[in-house]
């Protein structure tokens, strides 16, 4: 299901990775894909962005410095449950638990581009359908 509004402006997404080349490498294939990216290097400064500006998805990396990946995700999920959210991960830890409480997609590195891709369309569609699920509920 679509929605209008995204189909009417490109979906905004933050990239939080604390390495450059990744993030900028990201920003590029969004930007490719239709989106509008924009990025910083830390969870610290991602949550500080969500404060100040509405984004359709986060797409984080998982292990960074000062605060994980999976706490930042933590602290977005206690403000927007809605937010759709992407991890990006190098790590052999198990996330499928994690992943499925705090309702995101995780990715393993090195990423395959049809598989970023597809996780990126499907987290924005099921985003869109929640955000006209919500504005359905409330003109009830």
């Amino acid at each position: 299901m679509s929605d209008p509004i995204l189909e009417s402006r490109s979906p905004r997404v933050l990239v939080v990775d604390d390495e450059r080349h990744v993030r900028s490498m990201l920003c590029d294939l969004l930007a490719m894909w239709g989106c509008t990216p924009e990025s910083v290097p830390t969870a610290v400064q991602g949550l500080d962005r969500l404060e100040r500006e509405a984004y359709d998805l986060v797409l984080t990396d998982f292990r960074m410095p000062e605060m994980s990946g999976v706490e930042l995700i933590e602290r977005i999920r206690a403000r927007d449950g809605r937010l759709a959210v992407i991890m990006l991960t190098a790590s052999v830890a198990d996330l499928d638990a994690t992943g499925q409480r705090l309702g995101f997609t995780f990715l393993r590195k090195p990423l395959e581009i049809a598989g970023l891709k597809a996780a990126l369309d499907q987290a924005l569609d099921r985003s869109a359908t929640s955000e006209s699920a919500a504005a359905a509920h409330d003109v009830v």
